[in-house]
């Protein structure tokens, strides 16, 4: 009994290989006629030149819809003509704004298929005036914590490119931006680099609507820095600097990493706020002096602090003789010096030192300017002399 159940699921395997021997000998002796569905047939839009020369461009063109054919024909005749097949509107004759109707076209190889059904005989076409636009270029460094010892300045020799196409597509673009990547800059070099196009908020255009651009690339130089971190130094605007003081309660950026100039010296750089009653928050901007860079995702800042005015106040000050020649003695009348200071500070808290030089001295008695000094936290107003008398003696 095991033996002939057995024999009958061997008979039934045996039959089955048999069928898809059969089926496949006459797939491919015969080849049969079939129906082919095609999905993502290409659309072929003609005559946009002269489309674009009655000044009009095609907008939302990712939005047409997708075009889906069935043919039929012999198998090797269907497979043969799948790269063949293709669909086309013209668009030459529009001579307006807004929706257009157009007929759709198909071409496929007649002698080998036929065309069986096509869902889309025509479709809708917006149209808008085509304009042209001057775009800024700018330029943006990456990856500049990757290049720890250098700091990389690139900027665009070309300031702007000129961009064509449908209306509301080109006045989305706010700028074009180049992109250096700063791990890749070893020295002071020029390249061509291709650009993207971006709407103000930092979004990148698609161009599938864009008819043209003046250029493909932009020329970019790219200055090496050694790079140097330098203090911040918070303070009111040049207009109420005379005033007002400004105290640093907290900060975002304490200290910038710059590039200098050869040659170029400096502890720490400015960033002013503009004083307001009421407010303790401000946006400080970085002021860079010739001979430094600082990138511009850096200028600005957030801080908090106090505005404090600053008042006027007298501090009485010895006034000390230096450089006194060998063998003579400085006699400084008067020796106390009343001296005017503008700080926020109590006067008490203000250090403050008054010397005279008395190394050019030509004559044995003269009337010599006071230099005053502070810690820097208070301003000398005004100007002070004393008389300088040189004896004999130490």
């Amino acid at each position: 009994m095991k033996t002939i159940k057995n024999s009958k699921l061997l008979l039934k395997i045996l039959s089955g290989l048999i069928a898809i021997v059969l089926w496949f000998a006459i797939t491919y002796t015969e080849d049969p006629a079939i129906s082919q569905t095609l999905t993502g047939v290409n659309l072929e839009i003609k005559g946009e030149d002269a489309l674009n020369a009655n000044g009009f461009a095609i907008v939302n063109k990712d939005e047409l819809p997708a075009i889906s054919v069935v043919i039929g024909g012999s198998r090797s005749n269907v497979i043969s003509a799948l790269g063949e097949i293709y669909a086309s509107v013209d668009v030459s004759h529009i001579k307006k704004s807004g929706t257009n109707s157009l007929l759709v076209s198909y071409s496929y190889p007649a002698n080998q298929v036929v065309l069986e059904r096509a869902k889309i005989k025509e479709i809708s076409v917006e149209t808008e005036a085509l304009v042209s636009r001057e775009i800024p270029v700018k330029t943006e460094v990456t990856n500049r914590d990757k290049n720890s010892g250098v700091i990389v300045k690139s900027v665009s020799n070309t300031e702007t490119v000129t961009v064509s196409g449908a209306e509301s597509d080109i006045y989305k673009i706010a700028y074009a931006k180049v992109e250096i990547d700063a791990s890749k800059i070893s020295k002071t070099s020029t390249q061509e680099c291709l650009y993207g196009l971006y709407t103000e908020k930092g979004t990148l255009v698609s161009e599938e609507n864009i008819v043209r651009k003046s250029r493909e690339t932009v020329t970019v130089e790219s200055t090496v820095y050694e790079k140097k971190e330098l203090a911040v130094k918070v303070v009111p605007g040049k207009e109420s600097r005379e005033e007002y003081d400004f105290l640093v309660k907290n900060t975002e950026k304490a200290t910038v990493e710059v590039g200098l100039d050869e040659g170029v010296e400096l502890k720490y750089i400015e960033a002013v706020v503009t004083p307001q009653k009421g407010k303790n928050s401000y946006e400080a901007q970085l002021i860079v002096p010739e001979g430094v860079y600082v990138p511009e995702e850096d200028m600005t800042f957030s801080v908090t602090g106090e505005i404090l005015q600053k008042v006027l106040g007298e501090i009485s000050v010895s006034v000390e003789a230096v450089n006194v020649p060998d063998g003579k003695t400085a006699v400084i009348t008067p020796k106390e010096k009343t001296i005017t200071v503008k700080t926020v500070q109590p006067l008490s808290d203000v250090k403050l030192k008054a010397t005279v030089d008395v190394g050019n001295m030509t004559g044995s008695e003269e009337i010599l300017p006071v230099i005053a000094e502070t810690d820097g936290g208070a301003e000398i107003i005004g100007t002070y002399s004393v008389m300088v008398k040189l004896e004999t003696g130490e």
